[in-house]
């Protein structure tokens, strides 16, 4: 008998051990909030996949993947200081109009720690640990009340899954949601009204949608964007449409909490037809608003076709990497999601004197091609040489660059401001139907006086699809340039001119003559333009 209750004893003791499951419920207002309550602090990142704060890290709170489900979680928690793999339940506090975030687990206040993206956990109460709750729709942007400190605002980074502080000029907004235990998940309704100014613009074969947030009583909790080479399929209520960006079948989508999307890599010389469409809740209860005129925008994608591209995610390879002078050597790295290939002449404390190549293999491989355009991002900081840009058609791959011949592109691109502050841009080589070989280089030097620091970053090579041979190219001069009104073209025969805008848009179409030419482009609104006698491309700029 004593043996059975022993037992008894043990197995009891066990089950009272073992973490109690509960839910919780999304909180849409500060007004639902009590001194004691106990909730979940949770992200979202732009799939829209939930991660809930974990334990405290050296600076910041981690972030936990979690199932969340029309507005509820059902989940243990942690109850061990140690413990990495559950979330941590918060307990809500009320001083005045500030609340306060305590973590009984780890035994302290979530403060804004300052001198950097710092969100930790103290045992004493300041200003750092008092927060104001702000809404923006569905979810709340918590700013400590310390406005000496300048990363002051609890923030989700979903590009290094983390719980921190930001300042309120960082490109890292993840908004916070609050579930709170207990009670039954709040259901919006649809919201009341659809964005404003959505529209398309177009960079080759990329596509950006940006819009005005929808106003009104009930504001939705994010955005999905269709596109289609079609019709759009209309999404249904409580069937979440996922994220979908392979547009090989014509069909693509995205979901947003920002005011922005954009499509990479559509099918070229296609127009494609965007709509979006706001929607509350989540999972089984998700609302979209479809009723009434839903908002659209179409775009023509360029007829061009990529021959290459690198994002450097995986390395720097298929570049090739040739080191001339200096011990340090290009490399990779990645900032808020964005991967790229880096330089510097600088270690160690010490500016050092390099001259370090980045070249990609042969892009042609015996193919000819009229037009070829180079497109990439650039960001640099530091005092140094400007990096340079070079193109060959006899390098062998391999050697060192210099022994080769190699042409200056380098004005012909815009570069980054400094600060790191990137620089989207491209260029269209012309006329060169006559190379079946084609290297692109970077080139990096610095001293031992001065050392700037290099990225590069989205990498990609265009071409059209019209070969050498199916439409011979006409080439011409074309100035002033920039031009006012009226612009010259110097034709070697009669063609058709096109006059294209930076959306891919044929704005004109002029005839030209052998020899020289008048066109008005008076009638032009400022601005960047591309004129193109079939394989031949100038770009120039009214004023």
């Amino acid at each position: 008998m004593k043996k059975t209750l022993l037992l008894l004893a043990v197995v009891l003791m066990g089950l009272s051990m073992m973490a109690q499951t509960n839910t919780y419920t999304k909180v849409s207002s500060a007004s639902e909030l009590s001194a004691g309550d106990k909730v979940l602090l949770v992200g979202f990142n732009d799939e829209g996949t939930a991660f809930v704060m974990s334990y405290q890290k050296s600076n910041n709170r981690h972030a936990l993947e979690i199932t969340e489900s029309g507005g509820s979680i059902t989940t243990s928690v942690a109850t061990d200081p140690s413990s990495q793999t559950e979330p941590y339940e918060i307990t809500i506090g009320l001083e005045g109009s500030a609340f306060t975030f305590y973590d009984e687990v780890k035994g302290g206040y979530l403060y804004a720690a300052g001198g950097g993206n710092y969100l930790k956990t103290q045992t004493t109460l300041d200003d750092k640990g008092r927060w104001t709750l702000t809404m923006d729709g569905d979810g709340f942007v918590p700013t400590s009340n310390d406005a000496s400190v300048e990363q002051n605002i609890m923030r989700f980074n979903s590009t290094s899954t983390l719980f921190g502080c930001y300042k309120a000029s960082s490109n890292i907004d993840g908004l916070i949601y609050i579930y709170k235990a207990g009670g039954a998940p709040v259901i919006d309704p649809e919201p009341s009204n659809y964005p404003t100014n959505f529209q398309a613009s177009l960079d080759i074969t990329k596509v950006t949608l940006t819009w005005t947030a929808s106003t009104g009583a009930q504001l939705p909790r994010g955005y999905v964007v269709i596109g289609s080479t079609g019709s759009i399929t209309v999404p249904v209520d409580g069937t979440p449409v996922a994220n979908d960006t392979d547009a090989s079948d014509g069909h693509v989508a995205y979901n947003a909490t920002d005011n922005d999307v954009y499509f990479e890599q559509l099918t070229p010389h296609t127009t494609w037809h965007f709509a979006i469409f706001p929607y509350t809740n989540s999972g089984a209860n998700i609302d979209y608003k479809t009723d009434g005129t839903y908002p659209t925008a179409s775009i023509t994608t360029q007829n061009v076709e990529c021959i290459f591209s690198s994002d450097f995610a995986a390395g720097l390879a298929p570049f090739v990497a040739y080191n001339v002078l200096g011990e340090q050597e290009w490399g990779t790295g990645s900032y808020n999601g964005i991967p790229y290939a880096k330089m510097s002449g600088y270690a160690s404390s010490v500016n050092h004197a390099n001259e370090d190549w980045l070249i990609t293999p042969d892009l042609l491989n015996g193919a000819s091609y009229n037009d070829i355009t180079v497109a990439f991002m650039n960001a640099y900081k530091f005092d140094g040489n400007p990096i340079e840009i070079k193109w060959s058609e006899d390098y062998d791959g391999m050697s060192d660059p210099n022994e080769f011949g190699w042409v200056d592109i380098t004005g012909d691109f815009q570069w980054s401001a400094g600060n790191y502050e990137w620089a989207t841009t491209n260029y269209t080589l012309n006329n060169m139907g006559g190379v079946n070989h084609l290297y692109i280089a970077f080139k990096y030097t610095s001293t031992d006086a001065a050392a700037s620091t290099w990225e590069i970053a989205d990498f990609k090579v265009y071409t059209g699809y019209d070969a050498v041979g199916e439409n011979e190219a006409v080439k011409f001069n074309l100035y002033p340039n920039p031009a006012n009104s009226i612009v010259k073209i110097e034709a070697e025969a009669a063609a058709e001119a096109q006059v294209i805008d930076m959306a891919g848009r044929v704005v004109m179409n002029v005839n030209v003559n052998e020899g020289e030419n008048t066109v008005n482009v008076a009638d032009l609104a400022n601005g960047v333009y591309f004129v193109k006698i079939n394989g031949s491309v100038v770009k120039f700029v009214k004023r």
